[in-house]
């Protein structure tokens, strides 16, 4: 396939030259009827006009010409703008234009691709197929028969829409004059330089070719998604030539696809719309009912892709955190992250945003569907955050008005459709794969680690840089790691893993016992007698087994100490449960924690938490566990088999089993919410540990 070639000056007919009056007329006509509309918006405004005013504004946009249709698509975007009734006249505006004469598109066909018309096609339809103000498009075939679709440009396209936007912004710029302030809020400089850029590149057809490319390199491997292939051979910056796309329009494939086709077909459309407006950031912006096809088999083919808006990593990111906390009923923290993505103007009233947000929010959780909608609702949330002093990037509300446009496809395919609920998979998808990178775990904690380890604290958002070098970042956190590396390596070399962990917990409980005068000649003696213990531990089967067990040698070797310094064993057991139980009772804060994040059922919670440590570090098959009935309110289990109660019976100190690490369970109970009660022990001389946890009473009366 050639390359696709811009046109060469030579081969463009020339425009006809526009002298000074000419422009000047232009520039009057264009500015009486804005003025007239204006007037028209001011009373509407006030509530003193009839409501047939938006429909005359729109009319007088189509008579303007394509800049100002284009530049009523966009304003469709702006609900901070324009009033409602102005927003729905613009989005039903349509592209409709005069065909037309065939020798004008053969004409232009024929400079443009450098050769007849007959030789450049077999066959070429003389009657459009569609006829819109930027251009017009006629079936054909190609010299092999291929069928297509060839887009030709209007003549003068160019050198008109060029003179109209230099008259717009002419007349913006007066009014950042005469408007500051209000110009500012609405952020129209942003948004005409934003719509200028685009209107330009949706005149160059290769412009539109290289972004079709683009979308078919991302959803490159798919096969429900299609997009038209462009004939580099027959394009140029004004005629594209694509491949013809036969299917059904919405109506007709929600009207005669089977449900189960279709109900398919939904899920496929979220997936994509969601790869495109949070996977790549790269976003169809104008995917109305016309620029979709659908097949028999499921799969369907986007068309036009002259409007495209294209979304930063971060923005990204915020949408997805701003998506969870609205289907969790968070209103405050997708504030948070709604809020994060505006520029606050002088005088910008956040509680006045965070209480119109947050109505927003409440009606949406009562809604049926065919009250509001999910993208409707962020659209509507945008425009709150304009009425109270906050502006959004013009790229984001393009975002938002896409999102809003494509999710009515969706429900006209399944009207009973919650867009939320179908889009939640994905978005998990979505989050799992970005948050789950190694790379950006690594890029995350080079941001924070700095200031958690030696501060205590995390940076604020506005330290966060987005870009940075990130050689540097790495070859400063090698010199760390080596560095840490080396620290570790003695410490462990030392006294080995329960030194680092065991030792704050033992030298805070004997310092306030009777060898506080020798704590550091005992605890180095307890890592001395723990060396001559650990050999003989057997290898476990799960990691939490030899946990425990390497734990219990601990505990062994430093009764053994005590005892040898003159404490005696009923001492050295209470000592040692209070060592333990420093330890311990860190052990059991994450697993009710998690529970707790669960439920507020406390039966539940001291079910989920009970599990968890059954889970780690006393998990199958390293211990026995089985289950027993109960009576409400109480989690019950037995212990059939505990590693560490067999190696203190092998060591002949069941008794400090008993003393400590059995005893450690009940005050367990207590900070979960409840009650243990236990007959017997494994290290007691029972055949199992029979845990019994009730719930206490003033927990239920809390959770009722």
């Amino acid at each position: 396939m050639n390359s696709i070639q811009r046109s060469p000056p030579g081969n463009r007919r020339a425009a006809p030259a526009q002298g000074p009056v000419r422009r000047l007329l232009r520039l009057l006509v264009i500015w009486w009827n804005l003025y007239r509309e204006y007037r028209a918006f001011r009373k509407f405004n006030s509530g003193r006009a009839d409501p047939s005013i938006p429909g005359s504004f729109v009319r007088t946009l189509v008579a303007l010409g394509p800049t100002f249709i284009k530049l009523g698509q966009i304003l469709s975007t702006r609900p901070d703008v324009l009033p409602r009734a102005y927003v729905e006249a613009q989005s039903a505006l349509q592209e409709k234009a005069p065909e037309l004469p065939f020798q004008t598109i053969q004409d232009i066909v024929e400079q443009e691709l450098g050769g007849p018309l007959e030789e450049l096609f077999a066959v070429f339809d003389e009657r459009p197929t569609a006829a819109a103000s930027l251009a017009q498009v006629h079936r054909a075939r190609l010299p092999d028969g291929s069928p297509v679709a060839v887009k030709v440009q209007r003549p003068n396209l160019e050198r008109d829409v060029r003179r109209d936007l230099d008259a717009i912004g002419s007349g913006l710029g007066w009014l950042m004059r005469i408007f500051p302030k209000r110009m500012e809020r609405a952020n129209l400089l942003e948004l005409f330089a934003e719509f200028r850029r685009y209107t330009l590149a949706e005149l160059d057809f290769v412009c539109e070719a290289t972004t079709i490319e683009r979308f078919r390199t991302n959803f490159r491997g798919r096969e429900d998604v299609r997009f038209p292939s462009v004939f580099a051979s027959h394009t140029t910056t004004r005629v594209l030539t694509m491949e013809w796309v036969e299917g059904m329009r919405l109506k007709e494939a929600a009207a005669s696809l089977p449900e189960e086709v279709r109900q398919a077909l939904v899920t496929r459309v979220v997936d994509v719309l969601l790869k495109m407006f949070v996977s790549d950031g790269l976003f169809h912006a104008d995917l109305h009912p016309g620029n979709i096809v659908f097949h028999a088999d499921g799969t369907f083919t986007l068309l036009d892709f002259g409007m495209y808006g294209e979304l930063t990593g971060p923005q990204r990111d915020r949408f997805i955190l701003y998506w969870f906390a609205v289907v969790q009923g968070q209103p405050r923290r997708a504030f948070h992250h709604f809020k994060r993505q505006t520029r606050a103007l002088p005088g910008a009233d956040e509680h006045a945003f965070y209480a119109r947000f947050a109505k927003l929010a409440e009606n949406f959780y009562a809604s049926r569907l065919s009250d509001v909608s999910f993208a409707g609702v962020y659209l509507e949330m945008m425009k709150a955050g304009y009425e109270h002093g906050y502006v959004f990037p013009s790229e984001l509300m393009l975002h938002a008005k896409a999102l809003t446009t494509a999710e009515a496809l969706v429900f006209v395919l399944a009207p009973d459709a919650r867009f939320e609920e179908i889009s939640r998979p994905f978005i998990a998808r979505e989050y799992v794969a970005r948050t789950a990178s190694p790379d950006l775990i690594k890029r995350r904690l080079s941001q924070i680690a700095p200031e958690l380890l030696l501060l205590g604290e995390f940076p604020p958002p506005e330290a966060i840089d987005d870009e940075w070098d990130w050689q540097a970042t790495v070859e400063v956190t090698e010199h760390l790691r080596s560095q840490l590396g080396d620290t570790l390596r003695g410490a462990l070399e030392g006294a080995g893993l329960w030194k680092t962990v065991l030792e704050a917990h033992a030298r805070a409980v004997l310092t306030a016992s009777p060898v506080a005068d020798s704590v550091d000649k005992v605890l180095a003696e307890v890592w001395e007698r723990y060396y001559a213990l650990e050999p003989d531990l057997p290898t476990e089967r799960t990691l939490g087994a030899v946990f425990t067990t390497h734990l219990a040698a601990a505990t062994l070797a430093i009764h053994q100490v005590l005892l040898g310094h003159g404490i005696p064993a009923k001492e050295s057991h209470r000592l040692i449960f209070d060592i333990g139980w420093r330890f311990y009772a860190q052990m059991g804060e994450p697993p009710l924690l998690l529970a707790a994040a669960f439920t507020r059922d406390p039966h539940k919670r001291l079910r989920l938490a009970t599990d968890l440590f059954r889970t780690f570090p006393f998990g199958a098959p390293g211990y026995g566990w089985r289950d027993v009935p109960a009576d409400i309110g109480v989690v019950a289990f037995d212990c059939t088999r505990c590693p560490v109660a067999e190696f203190f019976r092998k060591h002949d100190a069941a008794d400090l089993c008993v003393a400590t690490w059995c005893e450690l369970d009940f005050p367990l109970a207590e900070k979960w919410g409840g009650q243990l009660q236990r007959a017997g022990t494994l290290a007691s001389g029972a055949e199992y540990c029979d845990f019994r946890w009730r719930i206490n009473e003033e927990e239920e009366r809390h959770a009722s």
